[in-house]
């Protein structure tokens, strides 16, 4: 699923699941016309997730780009062990995963703002 995202632009997201020590399943992806309300509606408002979406960045001069952006998603409201598995296994996941423009570690899930993230990349 991952290559298919990365690769061919079969997705616009995909949200990960730390099923146990070994294993880290896909819990949903997105569609290529999918929008960054519907993203942030799949992740639960009180677990963490990994997540990569391809945002759609349109620069001051013009031009369009797209960057992959890495979340650690870890709310608040999760369990703490939950958030320490992700916080602990991050690295290792992202090895997998290969280059990402942007790695956000997002807190609460209000903060999962589009508009305040695509400034981020805006030249």
């Amino acid at each position: 699923v991952y290559k298919h995202f990365k690769m061919k632009g079969a997705y616009k997201w995909v949200i990960f699941k730390i099923e146990s020590k070994e294993k880290v399943t896909v819990e949903s992806t997105g569609e290529p016309t999918s929008t960054f309300a519907e993203f942030a509606e799949k992740l639960p408002k009180d677990e963490a997730r990994f997540a990569v979406y391809d945002m759609k960045v349109e620069q001051k001069d013009g031009c369009k780009m797209h960057k992959l952006i890495f979340f650690l998603y870890a709310p608040d409201s999760a369990d703490s062990k939950d958030k320490f598995v992700y916080a602990s296994g991050k690295s290792g996941f992202k090895s997998k995963i290969g280059s990402v423009h942007k790695e956000l570690q997002i807190n609460n899930h209000a903060d999962l703002d589009e508009e305040t993230i695509m400034k981020q990349f805006i030249d």
